[in-house]
This record gives C-alpha cells, sequence and structure tokens, in this order.
C-alpha cells in the first residue's frame, strides 16, 4: 500500500477499522441509561479517524492534527465548552467509572474516559492502516478500545451481543481485505477471480461471526452472572455502619418530646392511599447483638439500578423535602428506580444496588428536595405464586447462643403452617403483635435483650420485636432483613408530615416476583390502622433521662461524629481523588507516547529504503542499522570510519553484528566510489540490515523488541547527525562520521 496517498481500497480499510472502533462504543448501552452517550463517542471515533488519516503523510502533521482533535473533543464535544473542567475531569473519570452505579446518567465526568480511549483507538487504528502491512496491526487498537469498555461495564447488562457481531465482522473483514491486497496477483489471472476469493473470504467471515457469536450465548458466561465486576474490589463503601446501627435510635426518637419535624413526603391522593411507609436503612447482618450493613454504596444519577426479583410490581411517585433529619440516610418508598435532586438543592447521592438504600454524600440544609420513582409490591396476594428466594447475602448463619425463647417460637410456628412458609410468617407476625408495647424497655436487640423482651410478658418495642422475628425467619431460611425508616400517617391533601413520634422499624423477606414484602412484627403500620393500644408515649420515661449536667458517654459522642454528613463529603472526596485515578491517564500516555516514537521511526526507515538513488539507499541501510546500536546502548565515538565503527560492534555484540562489517564495505564504496554502486548492491545492503535485526531480536514478539521499537535513542541520536552534518557541511565527511 502507498501511504501517501489515500486510495479507494485504503478507503475501505480505513472505513473497517473505524467501524471495529465504534463497536466498542455499542457495550456501554446497558451502563449509561440513554443513548446520549453515543453522539460524544461517536464524534470521538469520527474525529480521531479523520485527522489521522488527514495527517498521515508527516509525522509531525499527525501529532498536530491529532492534539487539535482531541482538545476540540474533549472541550467541546465532551465538557460542552467547559475548558476549565477538563483536566480535573478527565482526572476523575476513571475512578468515577467504577464508583457509579448503572445504569448512568451521561456526566461529562463519566463519558470523558471513553470519549479518550476512543478517539486513540480510531486515531492509531486508521494510523496503523495507513502506514503499515500487517493484516493484524490496525486491530490492536480498537480491540483495546472493546476489552475496556468490558472492563467498564464490568457484569452489568450491556449491548454486549451487538457489539460482539459488529466487532467480529468488522475485524475479520479489515483482515480479510488487507491480506487479499497484501498478496501479490501473477500476471494473466483473470480479474474475476480475486473477486470471486474476496466473496468467500467475506462469507466466512460472516459465518465465523455467527457461529462466535450462537456459542457464546450457550456457554455459563454468556448471561454475565459469572463477569469479574471490578466495582467489587475497587469500590469503598461510602457509608459503614459498624459503629453505630440506625436500629439504636430507634428509641432516642420515639422519646423525642415534642416530636421534632424531619421531613414531608407530597404524592397525588390516589397514591396516597397506597403508601404506609418509608424506609431509610435495611440491615441484614447480625452477630448476636447488632444488626447492621456492609452495603456499598456508588455515585448515583438519575436512573437507579431496579431489584431483578421484582417482577410483579407497581410504581408510585413523591417529592421527599427534608426538615431536620440528620444522618446519612434518605427515605425512599419500597425500591427506587429514578431520583432526581432538585436543582439548588446540593449534595450527590449514594446508592447500594444491592439493598436499595440512598444515601446523601455532602452537608444539607432544609430544604433539601428530591423527586423519587419507587417500585412498590402489591403484598402477598398471591402466596400460591410467591415462594421465598433465599440468596447467600440475606440468609447467613446466626451466631450460637440463640435463647430457648426464640427456639421455641420458632417451633411452634413450623408445628402449625408446617408447609406453607408465607403462612409462618404471617404466624410469627401475629404472635409478636400480641406482645406487650412497652417503650420503656432498656434498649438494644442483642439476643439477652429480645431474650427479656419475650420472658414473662416483660415486653419490649419495635426494636426487639422486629429484631426477633428477623432471627426465627433466619433460623427458617428466609431472605430476612431489618428495615428501619418512619410510618406515613394521616395525610393531608396527599402530604405526610413525617415526625420522630413515626420512627419505626420493620421486618422484610424477599419473594420471588415481588421483591421485599414487608412484615410489621411490633403494631400498625399504616394510615389506615389505627395505633395499637400500646402506642409509644411521647413522653421521656424518667428512667432513661441522662442526669443533668452529665455530658454524652464518650463511644457514643464519636459515634455520633462519624454520623455527619461532613465527614461522608471528605471521605467521598478521598475516593474520587484516590491514587488509582492517575494509575489509566500515565498508562494511557505511554501508550501514546511509545506509539508516536514506533510511527516516527518506522517513517524514517521508509523514507531511507525509498532513498533518491542507490547511494542514498547504503547509507540509510547504515544508518538503521547505526540505530540498531543505538537501541542496545552501542554508541560508537564520532571520529571511527565505517570498518572501525563494525569492528567497535563485533567486540561489544559478538557474531551477531557481521552484518555490520558488510554494509561499512557497501557504504565505504558509495561514498567513494559511487559509480561502481547499483540497485543489487542497495539491496543487498538493506538484506544485511534485516539480518542484523533478526540476529538482535530472533523472536517476532519479544519484550525485547516491543522495547527497542518504542526506544527514543535512535531519534535523539539522528537529531545530532544532523546538526553536526550541517556544521561539516561536506558530504566526504559522512565517511569519518562515527
Amino acid at each position: 500500500m502507498n501511504w501517501r496517498s489515500l486510495t479507494s481500497g485504503s478507503a475501505a480499510e480505513v472505513v473497517l477499522a473505524v467501524v471495529a472502533t465504534a463497536a466498542g462504543t455499542l457495550v456501554y448501552q446497558g451502563f449509561f441509561a440513554t443513548s446520549g452517550y453515543l453522539p460524544v463517542l461517536a464524534l470521538a471515533c469520527l474525529t480521531g479517524a479523520l485527522t489521522a488519516a488527514a495527517g498521515h503523510r508527516r509525522t509531525w502533521v499527525t501529532a498536530v492534527l491529532g492534539a487539535v482533535g482531541l482538545v476540540l473533543v474533549m472541550v467541546y464535544g465532551v465538557f460542552g465548552g467547559a475548558a476549565s473542567a477538563v483536566f480535573s475531569g478527565t482526572r476523575g473519570s476513571w475512578n468515577r467509572l467504577l464508583t457509579v452505579t448503572a445504569p448512568a446518567d451521561s456526566w461529562p465526568e463519566l463519558l470523558a474516559a471513553p470519549a479518550l480511549v476512543t478517539w486513540a483507538a480510531a486515531f492509531s487504528s486508521v494510523l496503523l492502516v495507513l502506514r503499515t502491512r500487517h493484516p493484524l496491526a490496525p486491530l490492536a487498537p480498537p480491540l483495546a478500545g472493546f476489552l475496556f469498555a468490558l472492563l467498564v461495564v464490568g457484569n452489568q447488562a450491556g449491548g454486549h451481543l451487538a457489539a460482539t457481531v459488529v466487532f467480529l465482522l468488522a475485524a475479520l473483514l479489515l483482515v480479510a481485505v488487507r491480506t487479499h491486497r497484501g498478496s501479490a496477483v501473477p500476471a494473466g489471472r483473470p480479474s474475476g477471480r480475486p473477486v470471486v476469493a474476496l466473496a468467500l473470504v467475506t462469507a466466512m467471515v460472516a459465518a465465523s461471526a455467527l457461529s462466535g457469536v450462537a456459542g457464546g450465548q450457550v456457554l455459563p458466561f454468556a448471561s454475565g452472572d459469572h463477569r469479574f465486576d471490578p466495582r467489587d474490589v475497587l469500590a469503598p463503601p461510602v457509608l459503614g455502619t459498624d459503629t453505630l446501627t440506625p436500629l439504636a435510635e430507634l428509641k432516642k426518637q420515639l422519646n423525642e418530646n415534642p416530636p421534632r419535624p424531619l421531613f414531608t413526603v407530597r404524592t397525588d391522593l390516589a397514591t396516597a392511599g397506597k403508601l404506609d411507609r418509608v424506609r431509610t436503612a435495611a440491615l441484614d447482618r447480625f452477630d448476636g447483638t447488632t444488626w447492621t450493613a456492609d452495603d456499598t454504596y456508588r455515585v448515583a444519577g438519575s436512573h437507579l439500578t431496579v431489584d431483578p426479583g421484582m417482577t410483579n410490581r407497581s410504581q408510585v411517585k413523591m417529592r421527599i423535602e427534608l426538615q431536620e433529619l440528620t444522618g446519612p440516610y434518605l427515605p425512599v418508598a419500597g425500591w427506587p428506580s429514578r431520583l432526581d435532586v432538585r436543582a439548588g438543592t446540593g449534595a450527590k447521592v449514594g446508592f447500594a444496588p444491592d439493598s436499595g438504600v440512598v444515601v446523601r454524600t455532602g452537608s444539607t440544609s432544609p430544604g433539601f428536595t428530591y423527586d423519587i420513582t419507587a417500585e412498590t409490591n402489591r403484598g402477598l396476594d398471591e402466596p400460591g405464586r410467591s415462594t421465598p428466594t433465599p440468596t447467600l447475602d440475606h440468609s447467613a448463619p446466626l451466631p450460637g447462643g440463640i435463647p430457648d425463647s426464640l427456639r421455641s417460637l420458632a417451633e411452634k410456628g413450623r408445628e402449625n403452617h408446617p408447609d406453607a412458609p408465607h403462612l409462618q410468617l404471617r404466624y410469627l407476625e401475629t404472635e409478636l403483635r400480641g406482645l406487650h408495647y412497652q417503650l420503656d424497655r432498656p434498649p438494644g436487640h442483642s439476643y439477652a435483650a429480645i431474650n427479656r423482651a419475650l420472658v414473662a410478658g416483660a415486653g419490649g418495642y419495635a426494636e426487639q420485636y422486629t429484631a426477633a422475628f428477623a432471627v426465627i425467619a433466619r433460623m427458617w431460611g428466609f431472605p430476612v432483613r431489618v428495615a428501619v425508616g418512619y410510618r406515613l400517617r394521616a395525610p393531608q391533601h396527599g402530604v405526610f408530615h413525617v415526625t420522630t413520634a413515626d420512627a419505626h422499624a420493620w421486618a422484610e423477606v424477599h419473594f420471588a416476583r415481588l421483591g421485599w414484602v414487608a412484615f410489621n412484627p411490633a403494631g400498625g403500620g399504616s394510615a389506615s390502622t389505627p395505633p395499637p393500644p400500646q402506642e409509644p408515649p411521647r413522653v421521656v420515661p424518667p428512667q432513661v433521662a441522662p442526669p443533668t449536667g452529665t455530658p454524652e458517654p464518650a463511644p457514643q459522642a464519636e459515634a455520633e461524629s462519624t454520623l455527619a454528613p461532613e465527614a461522608w463529603a471528605l471521605r467521598w472526596s478521598d475516593v474520587l481523588n484516590g491514587t488509582l485515578v492517575l494509575v489509566p491517564v500515565a498508562v494511557l500516555l505511554l501508550l501514546l507516547t511509545g506509539g508516536l516514537i514506533a510511527l516516527g521511526k518506522a517513517d524514517r526507515r521508509r523514507r531511507r529504503r525509498r532513498g533518491a538513488d542507490d547511494t542514498a539507499r547504503i547509507l540509510g541501510a547504515w544508518q538503521e542499522q547505526l540505530d540498531r546500536l543505538a537501541e542496545r546502548g552501542v554508541s560508537p565515538p564520532v571520529s571511527l570510519t565505517f570498518h572501525e565503527v563494525a569492528l567497535h560492534a563485533r567486540s561489544t555484540l559478538g557474531d551477531v553484528a557481521n552484518p555490520i562489517a558488510a554494509t561499512a564495505q557497501l557504504a565505504t564504496t558509495a561514498i567513494y566510489a559511487p559509480e561502481l554502486i547499483g540497485r543489487p548492491e542497495s539491496d543487498q545492503a538493506w538484506e544485511h540490515e534485516a539480518r542484523l535485526n533478526a540476529g538482535l531480536h530472533p523472536r517476532r514478539l519479544s519484550a525485547a523488541r516491543v522495547r527497542a521499537a518504542v526506544d527514543p535513542r535512535p531519534l535523539w541520536t539522528s537529531w545530532s547527525v544532523v546538526r553536526r552534518r550541517r556544521r561539516a557541511g561536506e558530504r566526504l565527511e559522512m565517511g569519518r562520521y562515527r
């Protein structure tokens, strides 16, 4: 292929290279919530390809056009003209991609890294199409971009099938076309034969691609369940509940007198009749003393991951405005599927895709408002079609030391309903609701606290009864968790005014098709159900009031401080600015630098081999051999002649340097007797150069060969030679150079 002109054949290869690169962008289809990311990545792909094709004749033109194209893509395509945000947004993009929850919004900081990788893949692939003859070389950049997309998406749903089909077809066709164009066609061969051969190759390519895709769909990892997801390793939690569980704060809120307003929930009148509670936290880990959660929170956009086990669901919409609610947890109903923070109210949110819990990552003042769309189930209306779905995460074994009171209640439930899991749970709920509700009992939900509430009718409140339900359900093998939140009662024109008096806890069991179903073992929780006779009083019991002037205990103060929103804002900033942020940037810069060096050396080699005459070609072969010596760290003194350079190289490299001696004889003849030089001699000089390269790097693919290809020392040596030649001004001085 003539790399100085863009023929129709090379144009077809360029198009195939662009299509192969664009295929990688289809992988992001399920990762981003909408297709708004596609125009940005398409612009990056086309800009990289066009600038590479326009400047492929000269290395410096290629570098300039590529830099200009990249700046335009990042400033105007990704960041919408906000040039000041390009560096910080691109720096944080790599880490943000691995901490965001899918499906993600098309934020500029999320698009920066995919756009940069797409541009680099298209730019490099087109350059390799126009400057190399190897059939596989142009596929390396698109394959790298495709693998990057797979790494970012992880086990999330995406357009893997379409992307794989497009990539395989484009890649195999590109290989077929380059192989066909690179093979010589003997004279006199009928012109139809190559067309038939290309058609056969195309058919084979299509069959191979389709068979590969069809086979991939039946393999175990086709569903994505077994794919590696870097978020499982790299995404640190924004919030931990090891120091203080929200369940332990239940009594403190119920005892506030007068009740403190926390937030309002606004919805339409039809929806208001369906809502009876909002959840703030979900706890699924029990160590015998405390229920906690080890959720991992990721940056959340407007679209949130829906529980895949909830297929029989209905949708509700509401607007929540915070007043005096403290702590990081945000109230939600059911399972949130969309969350929009109103402009001007500040703070980003984090989302736990495994539990449906939402947290705020910064400090928020009263008035923080967000709109939420939630998926809710219809309860156990069809118990025959809904069965518990135990999972490893929510059915972990209980620690030892289970009290006899819990074991006795569990055995009674099994005896009454041995073959009906949902009836066992309803029986347990009814038994616990019938116990005495007594808020003045000591706080806590350990085995000992639960046992005190169950024995001899001592009584307890929502903390103990909910914990008892969860422990027994876990004993039965059900996927259960403790939910903490607030009851919604007495709406006024579709507006619920929630106070600390509405704090509540209940249990949730996961059922097939329904998702998490609520069970209320500690009294009614809906607006239509009147409060039970044991409704907690609104006064502070004297026996639990702290003495006047006594400071809060140190552990409690420390626990409270860990929940300050400012602390979470600082921790979130640490996540986004971690050390891993700069690693991909450094790797990409190294790859681009190495690629430009390799292309520059390849361009110079072509010019030397296509010298103006045979003398120039021989001297070009000599200079190429000197470049190979420079790559090995061999630098002969500049005062040596051709033969002295050959002797110096032989003393360092041994017999591998024999081709240098043969080329030295040809170079000497070319300088002092150019009339004796012809085409055979110049071809022989380049054969010596090939022998030297093969001797230095016996293996076609090796680390040493790659290091030599990206070694910049020959370029630096060449620039020094040019300066010395200009100062010398005499052509005969070339015979004594080095």
